[in-house]
């Protein structure tokens, strides 16, 4: 019976195998994250009774797939660097994101191809060459870019989050600075206080501070500070902190007038967004909602001119 499938149910049946593969692969990055999020956690100082650490049963698969990763030929220095950039951009910060990284492409490459050829071994004897090498190249070429996707799903989806805090990072690094707080000591206060909400905003900060503590200089920090966030706000902030001291002006008068630009910026996406919702809400109104009160319309008028000439 399975070896009668057609192409179309062989692809389904392919597709499912690519599905579990990267449900597979979701829970390796997931406890990756974790583990990150613990890492971050000790790195700023938080005590240790306050971290929880990660599940030994989740934890095992990521360093299954480090190992997998380290006996990969790695590419050269630009590349690696260039590749460990994107994943701290999505969250990744750990000395084993590369290995895990590759390791998962490969994964993702070979595990649905290997479920096909499987599957084509003991149930698919009658299945034609042709459809055998399109179903493969399929999922090969799924497999090759769906890491990459994820990955930018990730980041674009930190990168908004960040966007969102932003202004009240601003808002509370002001009332810090106006307090008496150094601008170090306010932006530990500041990644603490925004923790729970945002806490994309909280491990960069206090990757930031470790910088800071480490002699980076201000500019340098804030400027990688400025780059793992990917946003023009943050980017903005290091320049005007950095004229802000060069010319000796207050920092506190300089940071007031750029937390109200951030606030009207916040204002300015969110009725953008407001009004681009009519417009989003044509198809739906032209494909359900209209013909539905149509149809309310109509059908009694409907039914009494049936029942009129019955």
């Amino acid at each position: 019976m399975l070896s009668n499938l057609t192409p179309m149910q062989l692809f389904i049946v392919s597709a499912i195998f690519m599905a579990l593969t990267m449900a597979g692969i979701a829970v390796v990055l997931r406890a990756s994250l974790q583990k990150n999020r613990v890492m971050s956690r000790r790195l700023a100082g938080i005590p240790a009774n306050a971290v929880q650490t990660p599940k030994k049963s989740t934890a095992a698969t990521p360093k299954m797939i480090a190992r997998f990763g380290q006996h990969l030929t790695l590419p050269g220095p630009e590349e690696i660097t260039r590749i460990r950039f994107k994943l701290s951009q999505a969250g990744y910060y750990t000395a084993k994101a590369i290995p895990i990284y590759y390791g998962t492409r490969v994964v993702s490459l070979l595990l649905p191809v290997l479920g096909l050829l499987l599957y084509w071994g003991f149930y698919g004897a009658d299945i034609s060459t042709k459809t055998l090498v399109l179903s493969a190249l399929a999922l090969i070429f799924a497999g090759l870019f769906v890491p990459d996707i994820y990955l930018h799903q990730r980041i674009k989806s930190r990168k908004m989050q960040a966007r969102d805090g932003f202004p009240d990072m601003m808002d509370l690094l002001l009332a810090c600075i106006e307090a008496g707080l150094g601008l170090d000591a306010a932006l530990s206060v500041v990644a603490k206080e925004l923790g729970k909400r945002f806490p994309v905003i909280q491990i960069n900060l206090d990757l930031l501070n470790l910088e800071l503590m480490a002699g980076r200089t201000r500019p340098e920090a804030f400027k990688h500070f400025a780059e793992r966030l990917g946003l023009e706000e943050a980017g903005a902030l290091n320049i005007m902190l950095k004229q802000s001291e060069e010319m000796g002006s207050s920092m506190g008068t300089a940071l007031r007038t750029f937390s109200e630009e951030m606030r009207t910026k916040r204002m300015m996406r969110a009725e953008e967004k407001a009004m681009s919702l009519p417009a989003k809400m044509t198809v739906p109104l032209i494909l359900f909602i209209f013909p539905t009160i149509l149809l309310m319309m109509f059908l009694p008028a409907a039914a009494r001119l049936t029942g009129a000439f019955a």
